[in-house]
């Protein structure tokens, strides 16, 4: 088994003080999720506050879309037709774990944001075409509705904030800007939120039942979103 960390920084736009590390560790795998290519990993999350608080700024995808606008209904892009694989897998398997740590560290009123963001994100990496096709539908309808949920509640008064992860070989990758909900309405959105995720984890085990050649795939990825919509109802 390889052991690997990776550090996360928040940045919060656009001064920054202050910082606080704490290092988490990975749990023991599922054993539905396990296979191969697992990797055990611990992470150093650092989180930066700013100073001040930003009014307006980026959408919550970082795009400059207008409100209400859809920019997550994407043309599927051309490419080769990529069967299920216990190799492609997992490596989803752990962007959503990584996702879940991920956003475990925002503030309740960003959590919506963080999963639309890091959903979108994780979408535009898998295979448009082949075995993956639905999984990749399925995460991007969730981060249009966890997008629409946030736009309906937003705080414009707090500043847009950013996640970047840097692994043990010192690459580094950034977020879009992650837009707060009003923190009264936290609690319940959350809990809307989880709804969402619960029904897109829903969507998969159907996918998993009707395809006998896909369904130990679909299921390893519906149990790590499943673990989403856990964080977003433990807030």
């Amino acid at each position: 088994m390889i052991s690997k960390k990776t550090s996360i920084r928040l940045v919060g736009l656009p001064v920054l003080i202050g910082m606080v590390t704490t290092p988490v560790f990975a749990m023991t795998p599922d054993p539905m999720r396990a296979g191969p290519a697992t990797v055990s990993e611990a992470m150093q999350i650092e989180l930066v506050y700013p100073r001040y608080a930003q009014v307006g700024g980026d959408e919550i995808g970082g795009s400059n879309a207008a409100e209400g606008d859809n920019d997550n209904r994407r043309v599927a892009p051309a490419g080769p037709v990529v069967p299920a694989s216990t190799a492609q897998t997992t490596q989803i398997v752990t962007q959503l774990d990584q996702i879940q740590r991920i956003c475990e560290f925002m503030g309740d009123e960003y959590r919506i944001a963080c999963f639309a963001t890091t959903y979108r994100d994780l979408a535009d990496d898998i295979p448009a075409n082949g075995d993956y096709a639905e999984t990749r539908e399925v995460l991007l309808e969730a981060a249009r509705e966890l997008d629409d949920l946030v736009r309906s509640n937003i705080d414009r008064s707090k500043p847009a904030l950013q996640a970047r992860t840097t692994n043990s070989s010192g690459q580094s990758v950034q977020t879009p800007p992650m837009r707060a909900v009003q923190a009264s309405q936290a609690p319940q959105l959350n809990r809307q939120a989880s709804n969402i995720i619960e029904e897109a984890e829903t969507v998969l085990l159907r996918s998993a039942s009707s395809d006998a050649t896909r369904a130990i795939h679909y299921q390893r990825i519906a149990a790590a979103v499943g673990s989403n919509k856990v964080l977003l109802r433990s807030g």
